[in-house]
């Protein structure tokens, strides 16, 4: 059981669910899996009667989630835990919008498993969940919250936006990071690795800069050999330098300088909205 692989087939999942699609998820639940649930007291073991019970789930919630860090680590050949770190919005219908970190933590394991040509194959399937951030069960819920705003209304966790982009982290996580949420990415190990920068944390991965200027050239400009910038978060542009929002300055190179200049300010233009922001900045 290969754990990156497990790692990105989880987030995978769990992004799914909350697109208000969470049947392939819980049909990865094995048939005596245990699952802990949000609410205090909420516990449900096995396959079946998680199936009957989302069944009975009617909401009209929606929700929003940001950033995602996944870790790993392998129990074995046939096992494998991965831990999940987000901030997720949920939006009500009353206009509503309450916020909170979420953590969560998938125990897997291979199962032999017979398909409907009574052919065994192994497969992954989650033997164990438990959510965290416990909060009291009303008698109104069944799975998902709603009568707990005045306990976790917490309004600077709104995520960011933006194509959701995936980088294998140096300290061997998996980041699920939102392309709105990184400012700009520089060089690290001589080119070998890169740094990724966002307003709250710097984390180093195994990409290179040329790979990614390659593969999101419609995210990301690439203002120096060494550096990638999200042109969202530049405030100005000055001879052979730039500066983002949260005042870093990072080089332009002389040669390049025009035609970065000229790049940014087309970008600019196409954005009124992004045009007015930087005027009053």
């Amino acid at each position: 059981m290969n754990q990156h692989t497990i790692a990105e087939l989880t987030a995978e999942l769990i992004l799914r669910y909350y697109e208000n699609d969470p049947w392939p998820f819980l049909e990865h639940f094995d048939d005596e899996s245990l699952w802990y649930g949000p609410a205090e007291g909420q516990y449900i073991k096995g396959r079946k009667a998680m199936l009957d019970i989302w069944s009975q789930e009617e909401h009209d919630l929606t929700f929003t989630v940001g950033d995602m860090k996944v870790e790993s680590n392998s129990a074995g050949s046939s096992a494998c835990n991965v831990m999940l770190s987000y901030p997720v919005v949920t939006h009500y219908r009353e206009g509503e919008d309450i916020s909170i970190n979420q953590r969560l933590l998938l125990c897997w394991g291979e199962r032999s498993i017979c398909d409907e040509n009574g052919k065994r194959t192994k497969r992954p399937r989650i033997l164990v969940c438990h959510i965290s951030n416990p909060h009291a069960k009303h008698a109104d819920d069944v799975i998902y919250p709603k009568r707990f705003r005045q306990v976790y209304s917490q309004r600077g966790l709104m995520p960011h936006k933006g194509e959701r982009l995936h980088f294998r982290g140096v300290d061997h996580s998996d980041y699920f990071y939102l392309s709105d949420s990184i400012l700009w990415i520089e060089t690290d190990k001589g080119g070998m690795h890169s740094i990724l920068h966002t307003a709250d944390e710097s984390i180093k991965i195994f990409d290179k800069v040329i790979d990614l200027a390659k593969a999101y050239p419609h995210l990301f400009l690439r203002c120096h050999q060494s550096y990638l910038v999200n042109p969202n978060y530049i405030r100005n542009i000055r001879r052979f330098e730039l500066c983002l929002t949260n005042g870093v300055v990072l080089p332009v190179p002389e040669k390049k300088y025009v035609a970065f200049r000229d790049r940014v300010t087309k970008i600019w233009q196409n954005d009124p909205l992004q045009q007015s922001a930087k005027q009053k900045g």
